[in-house]
């Protein structure tokens, strides 16, 4: 946009003054406290901050207006909205920005300053911002033009702005006042030890010498009340303050030269410790060269989005905006990512509800940051490792259990536990434990390699032996409702602690490799005994179930205390949570059993993963019929059936309650299976082009979107009411970070031709994939033909490393999926005699080895691959 020169008042050497100008009406705003603060709209038409910079300013965007803004962390909002009133001169109306036509894109591609434009045509004016915020100082700029159109000028209209604090995270106890500075007069609020102050390069308009500039509480002495609450489209009110309460501030823009076809100036909102930080940051950025700034800020973004992964050539606008709304969303103090900027139905939603979304959850902070990794930025990835396992993670026992840990200040805690949510400070936010988020971090930091991961052995060593003592029960699983055997969270435990065992060896603690293996190994053997049920009522009956509700049989750390105490086929009662109502635990599905596949835990081909995929899909499954969207069985998917977790089928707003839609994230998820089934990149093209088509027109994927109008099993009713389009975004949250980390994962497995972040140290040991050799060492492919009883595993060990050593518990599991074939496959070392032999290990844990005298042996080539075909006896 472009931006003449201004003419700004002298705004440096601020002095804050005890006493207002005469032309300031010293009254304090009737109507105290206001009416009950609410938050800002969770659907963000843009987000950004000043990347790679000291400004703590992280600021969105609703309806092509400045919404919530967080300072000095990500956790804690400042600001419910800041817009304009348009009026006419004559006074006849007043219309309120956001309620207007608007528009909202990046200014280029590889930035994160936004161009928003608002208007009312049939009012005749239009409003263009440039928004972006100052990377030199805590202050958000935007650069406005006014514009009046069909003749009209600027002498026209009134123009207004409107601003809603909510300091430190809450809209009650906020103070408001006017207060003047050299040159000019700021609208300042505070609360705490958190300030903010309003400015513009234009001077406010004086009406028989009084500035009009107000201060007041919300439903009662407010601007809007005033200007158009009242009906009389005049802004009456002058208030020099409004003392703890909800407020908002008001002030007449003078446009200057009323012939004028449009007026370009300056509004800055400076954040501060104090009123008088605040006031400084604003006029220290107002007074600044803002083209100089601006730039500064684009430049900071080019460098980063340039050092990006282009995904050979893939790489498209959406995936760099993902990538770069990511980065927006890491906090500058300590490298912690929220999983989103706001808190979902906001509008209905007030100072309880202190979280929100923008908390930091370790499973959330897992699938972005390692998305952000698969985009090439390995360096957020390792901030984000290092702040789980040095600020986040747990490090003294407390409490006897979750939400009872009375003396507990911060709440149930176990050495190497992760919290299910915490603030960016790694304070914990609920007490719930869910054993997914425990295993990520050490994917993560496994993910990276040894120079992120042993460093951090220690840390990651209590953490692997807090899920072998605590799992493969969860107290929630990722749905964060309900307890006991999930398979999403036993594919990320067993994964974790393969990962973990891994970097045990890499820092020579076989011991503690063996006990990790041990487990998931047990675990990866009867993930479908404890979670698989062949007496449904979906499809053939045999499926994965969304949850065993069971209690784990034991505490202990042996085998037989990790099983549950009812089977997947014993009838048990579910019960959902959010209204969902009480069921058949073999009535509930969900799309969960697709980590096993992304994790390497289970083939895609797997028949309890192809028999569950035909349940979910004519479950939960529907097709959006969106204008371009390639033709599919099913392009969109429901978290679960009885999902209660969305807006009302009135479109009222979830209070505790309502009917949840259809989440993209389950068409990458989708698109990425069927990438592994079919072995091409190619295959998720149809799942890539429908993500796109889920997005806000700003390209921001949401957590949910509208579905069909439906009744899914068991009369569970989902309705889309009239005024929302199947495929739009619900009011829950948007953008979602997971969501926008999953359009990089699976445009980047498209890319790959196979999931691009499957842990291979996982599904090469369970023989669902095969690590390529490294130098110096040659393929070996095993079949050993051998038969077995029900619950007996076959492995094999001999005198190299990657055979265990003879170690029983860090020998290589072979697959029965050819029985009686036992397979998998093994990277040894070349030109090399190595001995070894096959044993079982039984549902106890114990071994026989094979009947023979003597070890096995064979010779490595120097280069190829070996094939071996045994005959095992016992």
């Amino acid at each position: 946009m472009p931006h003449p020169s201004l003419t700004r008042p002298a705004l440096l050497g601020v002095l804050i003054s005890a006493l207002f100008s005469p032309a300031i009406q010293a009254s304090e705003a009737f109507g105290s406290p206001g009416a009950a603060p609410v938050r800002g709209p969770a659907a963000k038409s843009f987000v950004g901050t000043a990347v790679n910079s000291p400004s703590r300013v992280y600021f969105t965007g609703y309806r092509g207006i400045v919404s919530e803004v967080y300072y000095p962390a990500l956790d804690t909002p400042e600001s419910v909205d800041l817009q304009f009133l348009v009026g006419d001169a004559g006074k006849t109306f007043v219309d309120e920005e956001k309620r207007q036509a608007y528009s909202a894109g990046q200014s280029d591609k590889r930035t994160m300053s936004w161009i928003a434009s608002t208007g009312n045509d049939g009012h005749n004016w239009r409003i263009s911002k440039r928004i972006f915020a100052d990377p030199n100082r805590d202050a958000l700029v935007q650069r406005v033009t006014f514009t009046a159109l069909n003749g009209h000028t600027v002498g026209d209209f009134n123009l207004y702005v409107l601003f809603k604090p909510y300091l430190d995270n809450a809209g009650s106890g906020n103070s408001a006042q006017t207060v003047a500075a050299a040159g000019g007069y700021a609208l300042a609020a505070s609360r705490n030890s958190r300030a903010s102050a309003l400015m513009a390069s234009l001077p406010w308009k004086t009406v028989n010498g009084q500035a009009m500039l107000s201060n007041g509480f919300v439903g009662q002495s407010d601007g809007w009340t005033d200007l158009i609450g009242s009906g009389d489209s005049k802004m009456d009110w002058t208030f020099s303050s409004a003392t703890n309460g909800n407020v908002a501030q008001t002030g007449w823009l003078d446009l200057g030269n009323p012939a004028a076809a449009s007026v370009s100036f300056d509004m800055v909102l400076g954040f501060g410790k104090s009123q008088g930080d605040a006031v400084n940051a604003a006029a220290a950025s107002l007074g600044s060269d803002l083209s100089t700034a601006q730039q500064q800020y684009d430049n900071a973004w080019h460098a980063y989005a340039a050092g990006l992964s282009a995904q050979g050539g893939l790489a498209d606008d959406r995936y760099y905006l993902a990538a770069l709304t990511l980065k927006t969303m890491q906090d500058k103090s300590n490298g912690a990512m929220i999983a989103g900027i706001g808190t979902p139905w906001g509008e209905t939603q007030g100072d309880a509800n202190q979280g929100g979304y923008h908390l930091v959850w370790p499973r959330d902070l897992f699938k972005f940051a390692n998305a952000l990794y698969t985009a090439g930025d390995a360096s957020t990835a390792t901030t984000v490792v290092n702040y789980l396992f040095n600020t986040l993670q747990q490090n003294s026992d407390c409490g006897a259990a979750e939400y009872n840990a009375p003396g507990c200040a911060a709440g149930y805690s176990r050495v190497g536990r992760f919290p299910q949510n915490a603030w960016v400070s790694g304070w914990p936010y609920w007490q719930g434990t869910q054993m997914d988020e425990q295993a990520m971090p050490i994917l993560l930091a496994w993910r990276l390699g040894p120079s992120v991961s042993n460093p951090l052995w220690p840390k990651i060593k209590q953490t692997a032996d807090y899920i072998v003592a605590t799992g493969p029960w969860s107290y929630q699983e990722r749905w964060e409702e309900n307890s006991g055997y999930s398979p999403s969270t036993l594919a990320a435990e067993i994964a974790g602690l393969a990962a973990a065992a891994d970097i045990a060896r890499n820092n020579g603690d076989d011991a503690s490799a063996g006990r990790y293996l041990s487990a998931a190994d047990y675990w990866q053997q009867n993930v479908a005994a404890w979670t698989y049920t062949t007496s449904g009522g979906f499809g053939n009956g045999s499926y994965y179930i969304r949850i065993n509700p069971a209690n784990r049989a034991g505490s202990g750390a042996d085998r037989a205390s990790f099983n549950p105490a009812a089977g997947p086929d014993t009838p048990q009662t579910l019960t959902v949570k959010n209204g969902g109502g009480s069921h058949d635990a073999r009535r509930v599905v969900d799309g969960g059993f697709l980590e096993l596949v992304r994790m390497g835990v289970k083939r895609a081909d797997d028949p309890t993963i192809v028999n569950t995929m035909s349940v979910f899909d004519s479950v939960l499954g529907q097709y959006l019929a969106l204008p371009g969207a390639p033709k599919l069985p099913a392009n969109a998917w429901f978290r679960y059936n009885f999902d209660g977790y969305g807006e009302h089928n009135d479109g009222g707003d979830f209070d505790g309650a309502g009917v949840g839609r259809l989440w993209p994230i389950f068409t990458a998820e989708r698109g990425m299976y069927e990438i592994a089934r079919q072995g091409a990149g190619s295959a998720g093209q149809p799942y890539f082009a429908t993500l796109k088509l889920l997005a806000t027109p700003a390209g921001m994927l949401p957590e949910q979107v509208w579905s069909n109008s439906a009744t899914l099993p068991d009369g569970w009713a989902v309705t889309t009411p009239t005024g929302y389009q199947p495929g739009s975004a619900t009011k829950s949250m948007g953008p979602l970070n997971w969501a926008m980390g999953e359009y990089i994962s699976l445009l980047a497995s498209i890319n790959a031709g196979r999931i691009i972040d499957i842990p291979q140290v996982v599904c090469a040991r369970y023989n669902n994939c095969r690590a390529a050799p490294k130098a110096g060492e040659v393929a070996v492919a095993i079949n050993a033909a051998a038969g077995t009883q029900w619950g007996q595993q076959v492995y094999v060990t001999g005198n190299a490393r990657a055979l265990g050593n003879w170690n029983t518990d860090l020998g290589i599991p072979l697959d029965a999926a050819a029985y009686p074939s036992w397979r998998n496959g093994v990277n040894l070392p070349a030109s090399q005699q190595i001995a070894y032999k096959y044993y079982r290990k039984n549902a106890d844990g114990s071994v026989s080895w094979e009947n023979r005298s003597g070890n096995r042996s064979l010779q490595t080539p120097a280069s190829g691959s070996l094939n071996l075909n045994d005959q095992v006896n016992w």
